[in-house]
C-alpha cells in the first residue's frame, strides 16, 4: 500500500512526511487514503476502457471530496 500512497503524495508533495506519519498512526486518515486510492483506480479503469460510464462523474466527485478530507487531516 505504501507504493500506492505515492498518488496521495503527488497531490500534496509538500506534506510527504506528514502523510507518512498519519498513514501509520491514524486509522481514519488511512481509511480515507485507501478510499481515495480505490476511487482513483476505478476512475482510471473506466477511462482506460473508454467506457461512457455514467458513474464516472460520481467517482470524480467522490475523489474530490476525499481529497478535501485528506487536506483537513493535513492542516
Amino acid at each position: 500500500m505504501a507504493q500506492k500512497l505515492d498518488s496521495i503524495i503527488q497531490l500534496f508533495p509538500d506534506r510527504e512526511d506528514r502523510i507518512h506519519a498519519l498513514f501509520l498512526s491514524n486509522e481514519s486518515f488511512r481509511e480515507v487514503c485507501i478510499e481515495h486510492i480505490l476511487c482513483t483506480s476505478k476512475i482510471l479503469e473506466i477511462k482506460k476502457g473508454n467506457k461512457n460510464d455514467a458513474g464516472l462523474g460520481e467517482y470524480e466527485d467522490l475523489q474530490r471530496e476525499l481529497e478535501k478530507e485528506i487536506l483537513k487531516f493535513l492542516a
